[in-house]
């Protein structure tokens, strides 16, 4: 009856319940990773999420340990209103939503899909001991006479032989299954073992993750908010390989990259971009410093001095983590990459999306491949080394090309590796024609005659002490066609003007200052298949004979 009474009230006081009742706070949920800007040493990551129409929090989970606070952005679609966010670090066991991510999801798959080997081994063992068991009961003597429970060896000859054959077969069968199951399950075990070690290293006091709270004011409809930050670590290295076409004088010039990132969790199904710049590099370079010419204070007798100070050092970048090149070129993908090159950087575009896991795993990529004309030729020093290198020059390619490791190929065939130079300050470096090497040219012959060394003095009464050297060197071409020769000479230089120095080349040289160096002549022409060509060089250095002087 009491019930009775109050139920007309029940409406209301539930009304009044809901409205005085806390809001309850937003499940966790994890942003995906949609694209990613990798710079050396640093990614950019782009993820996003889903808010529902009416929301006012926002808990995004499982960010990892290593991003950049002072970095975070967040950007809404439109009738989404922003505003305090909180960014706290907990332990990974405090954030049951994170210990089962993609990690944990992948090593399951593979335990799983162990077992199922392990299950189906069992299942060729049984098949194999019931094989076993009745070969074996096959050589005991019937029970019977009558051959009511006779063996195999009851059963006439054809159909022995017929029985036999099928437990051959299956017993074949069966040995080469179990073979294949036992390397697919080693295969399993070795891909499985990182995973292990990276699950146990995140359970253990290190492993943590970041939680974004975000408010919020949310409209009618639902919409996506994009969160941006910089996490250091992750990076991509570039890598060349560079093919010399003797025959048609290009050279066939590929740019590599190999991408590795241990963040802790995996990007896949993202949008990839190479860059070469960096968003952490220094902004700004140093001052001019003051040229002061200063008078000390009086204290006996003191010069006058000029005082220099020192160049402030520059800006230092902050530390960024570099993961190692990968020795070997990677693998070309089928598919081509979009490049834009910009004044201060190049960005390449990997189309579609590419999935790159954590735990070290390098993906590699070929960026570009350019056709380039080129001019070889054949470069010796006889002075220093009686052998003949082959060198290809060309035009610098357009864009930022990073230092990194070079692969050369000549005629398909692989020659060794070298650096490609990157950005230099050195000025005979940076010019415009950029010179590769491609290995010995066993073809062309180089030969030094003996040197000639004469010690003798000279002036008045003997004062002046003098040295000749005179040096002779023959090159043969051994090709088959003509070939673009450069012998390079070191010339005697003084750095006091008592010391003097004179050479004399014959033929002249084509380049008596080579690269605009003092101190080396070259001599530069095209020398015949089958020919062979002497070249002279006499030096002459003369000093004053109280004065120590020593080569260097």
């Amino acid at each position: 009856m009491c019930l009775a009474l109050f139920r007309p009230l029940l409406p209301g006081l539930a009304l009044v319940l809901a409205a005085g009742a806390a809001p309850a706070a937003p499940a966790p949920q994890i942003a995906r990773i949609t694209q990613v800007t990798l710079h050396p040493g640093t990614a950019e990551v782009l993820r996003s999420a889903r808010v529902p129409a009416g929301a006012r929090e926002l808990l995004l989970s499982c960010l990892p340990e290593g991003l950049d606070p002072a970095s975070l952005r967040l950007e809404a679609d439109a009738g989404i209103r922003l505003g305090p966010v909180a960014l706290s670090t907990l332990p990974r066991s405090q954030a049951p939503e994170c210990r089962d991510g993609e990690l944990e999801a992948r090593i399951r798959t593979l335990e799983d899909r162990l077992a199922a080997l392990q299950a189906e081994g069992l299942g060729h063992e049984l098949v194999l001991g019931h094989l076993r068991a009745g070969a074996a009961g096959g050589e005991r003597p019937p029970p019977a006479p009558a051959g009511a429970a006779a063996g195999v060896a009851m059963l006439p000859a054809a159909q022995l032989a017929a029985t036999l054959a099928t437990v051959q077969r299956l017993g074949q069968e069966a040995a080469v299954q179990q073979h294949r199951l036992a390397r697919e399950r080693e295969r399993l075990e070795l891909e499985l073992a990182p995973l292990r070690a990276e699950r146990e290293r995140l359970r253990g006091s290190a492993g943590q993750v970041r939680r974004l709270a975000v408010q919020l004011q949310v409209g009618a409809r639902d919409g996506e908010l994009r969160l941006r930050y910089l996490h250091a670590g992750p990076t991509w290295g570039p890598a060349y390989r560079a093919e010399l076409d003797t025959a048609t004088s290009r050279v066939r010039l590929e740019r590599l990259a190999q991408v590795r990132q241990s963040t802790g969790e995996d990007w896949r199904g993202v949008v990839l971009r190479l860059s070469t710049g960096s968003p952490q590099s220094a902004v700004q370079g140093p001052p001019p410093p003051p040229w002061q010419w200063v008078v000390e204070a009086p204290l006996g007798k003191r010069a006058l001095g000029v005082e220099l100070r020192a160049l402030p050092a520059p800006m230092a970048a902050p530390a960024l983590a570099q993961a190692e090149a990968a020795e070997a070129a990677p693998d070309e993908p089928p598919f081509e990459v979009a490049v834009q090159h910009g004044e201060f950087g190049s960005e390449f575009a990997v189309p579609g999306t590419v999935d790159v896991a954590s735990h070290g795993q390098s993906v590699g990529f070929t960026l570009e491949t350019q056709q380039l004309e080129a001019r070889w030729l054949v470069q010796a020093v006889p002075a220093v080394e009686a052998s003949a290198w082959l060198l290809a020059e060309l035009d610098r390619p357009a864009g930022v090309w990073p230092e990194g490791p070079l692969q050369l190929l000549r005629e398909g065939r692989g020659v060794g590796q070298a650096r490609w130079p990157g950005a230099t300050t050195d000025v005979a470096a940076a010019r415009d024609r950029l010179t590769l090497p491609f290995g010995r040219d066993d073809n062309l012959r180089v030969q030094r005659l003996p040197t000639e060394r004469r010690d003798a003095s000279a002036g008045f009464v003997g004062q002046r002490a003098e040295r000749r050297i005179a040096r002779a060197y023959q090159v043969e071409n051994r090709h088959r066609q003509p070939v673009r020769l450069r012998l390079l000479e070191p010339l005697p230089t003084a750095t006091d003007e008592r010391i003097e120095v004179a050479s004399r080349l014959n033929p002249e040289p084509t380049h008596p200052r080579w690269q605009d160096e003092a101190g080396i002549a070259a001599w530069e022409l095209t020398l015949p298949p089958g020919q062979t060509r002497r070249f002279d060089a006499e030096h002459r250095i003369a000093w004053p004979k109280d004065l120590p002087v020593r080569e260097r």
